[in-house]
């Protein structure tokens, strides 16, 4: 029977304090990279672990509890309640999952060149994907690496991002320095290199057709602090809706249906003075 391994990593008294009962600690005091935030801990423990094939694994942030309002208890029986998927997805901030086309386009919105800097890693790696393109829907929309997956996902993410680990480690070419550039995020920003990691599942599940996933009901979980989530609740559930059934049908009426519905929420918001991208915190 599978078992599922949840940490919730600490980097600090405060936050080791703050952990969540049920969730195993992850020590990462020592926070020797910080500029890789989560990575760093998540790629120590893959690296020098051995993952039982049958079994799920997920690595939250302090904040998961903030952010999802979920319970240990509650992710440990979503993720067992179905032993027939690859990927467990408990992803916040709905209202940005269902407004943008993908993540890729909301991380541009808020902090500017990441999208481009996504694609120029994702043509370095030698994949041909037009990011810009790319659909997704609450289905396979991740933010902050809220997942639990069984091991071969956790090979192919590491796969990826130890592609990106190098390319901003040398630190030597354009793309280099553009990863390692700090964003706006926080008090003292966070490098663009971060929010292109957290968006690799994403890119996995979207992508690769081999991956069975299931997620957590976004609608029962925090939204973010932003005109969306305050006002066009019921317009983001058909955001979310239009892009699903034209993943599913493949019929472009439904995209285009989507791309309008979104412009009048955004000609609206222009109207009374503020934008989608008015949040406290963005993913």
């Amino acid at each position: 029977m599978a078992a599922a391994h949840i940490y919730q990593i600490f980097y600090s008294e405060p936050t080791r304090a703050a952990l969540e009962p049920g969730f195993i600690a992850l020590d990462n005091l020592a926070n020797e990279r910080p500029d890789w935030r989560e990575y760093w801990p998540i790629r120590n423990y893959l690296l020098g672990s051995e993952l039982a094939e049958d079994d799920f694994y997920g690595f939250f942030s302090p904040k998961f509890g903030h952010k999802t309002t979920l319970s240990a208890r509650q992710v440990q029986e979503f993720v067992l309640a179905d032993p027939q998927v690859d990927v467990v997805i408990f992803s916040p901030y709905y209202d940005q999952s269902a407004f943008y086309l993908n993540p890729f386009e909301q991380g541009d919105a808020h902090y500017p060149g990441l999208l481009q800097a996504a694609q120029d890693f994702v043509a370095a790696i030698g994949e041909d994907i037009r990011l810009a393109d790319l659909v997704t829907d609450s289905r396979s929309t991740i933010f902050c690496n809220y997942f639990v997956a069984r091991p071969g996902f956790w090979r192919a993410w590491l796969e990826i991002n130890e592609k990106l680990f190098a390319l901003a480690e040398s630190g030597d070419s354009d793309l280099g320095r553009r990863l390692n550039a700090r964003t706006a995020y926080g008090r003292d920003g966070v490098p663009m290199k971060v929010f292109v990691m957290e968006r690799v599942a994403t890119l996995l599940l979207a992508t690769q057709s081999r991956w069975r996933s299931t997620a957590y009901s976004p609608y029962r979980m925090l939204l973010t602090d932003s005109p969306l989530s305050s006002g066009y609740q019921f317009e983001l559930l058909l955001l979310d809706a239009l892009k699903i059934a034209y993943l599913t049908r493949g019929h472009a009426e439904y995209r285009d249906a989507f791309l309008r519905l979104r412009q009048v929420i955004d000609d609206a918001l222009a109207k009374d003075g503020r934008r989608a991208t008015d949040m406290s915190a963005a993913g």
